[in-house]
C-alpha cells in the first residue's frame, strides 16, 4: 500500500447556483491537516480556472456540480491548493483572474514544484511576481 496526501475540494454554491465558497482539504503524511477556504467575489474569479485545473485530470461535470467533497488525487490535490493559496490574500480583481490563470495553465509537475515552493518564506511571493510580473497596478 502506498502512502500519499489526501486531498478533498468542495465547491458550495447558493440557490442559484452560483460558486461562493470553494475548500481545500489536505490530511498530509505526518498525520497533519491543511485546510483552505476562498469564498465571496474570490471564489467568483477562481471558478473557471479551477474548473480548467479539474477537467485536465478528467473529471466530469457531474463532478464538479456535486454538493459532496470531491476527492481528488496528491498532484491534483496540490495544484487546486496552490491555486487556492496563491489568490487567497489578494483583494485586486485583476491580480486574482491573472495568478488563477496562470496556476491553472501550470503543468502538473510546474504546480507540484510551486506547491512545494510555496511552503518556504517567500515561495508565494516569487509566484506571483513569477505569474503577474511583479507589476504594480493602481
Amino acid at each position: 500500500m502506498s502512502r500519499a496526501e489526501l486531498y478533498t475540494c468542495l465547491i458550495t454554491r447558493d440557490e442559484d447556483g452560483r460558486i461562493v465558497a470553494v475548500d481545500v482539504d489536505a490530511d498530509d503524511l505526518d498525520g497533519g491537516h491543511r485546510a483552505i477556504r476562498v469564498n465571496g467575489g474570490r471564489a467568483t474569479h477562481i471558478a473557471a480556472p479551477l474548473q480548467e485545473v479539474l477537467r485536465s485530470a478528467g473529471l466530469r461535470g457531474r463532478e464538479w456540480a456535486t454538493r459532496k467533497p470531491i476527492e481528488l488525487d496528491p498532484m491534483l490535490g496540490a495544484h487546486a491548493e496552490l491555486l487556492l493559496r496563491a489568490v487567497k490574500p489578494l483583494r485586486r480583481t485583476d491580480r486574482i483572474i491573472d495568478i488563477a490563470e496562470g496556476v491553472a495553465s501550470m503543468s502538473k509537475e510546474e504546480a507540484a514544484y510551486w506547491h512545494a515552493q510555496v511552503q518556504n518564506r517567500h515561495g508565494l511571493k516569487a509566484l506571483r511576481i513569477l505569474l503577474d510580473g511583479g507589476k504594480r497596478r493602481k
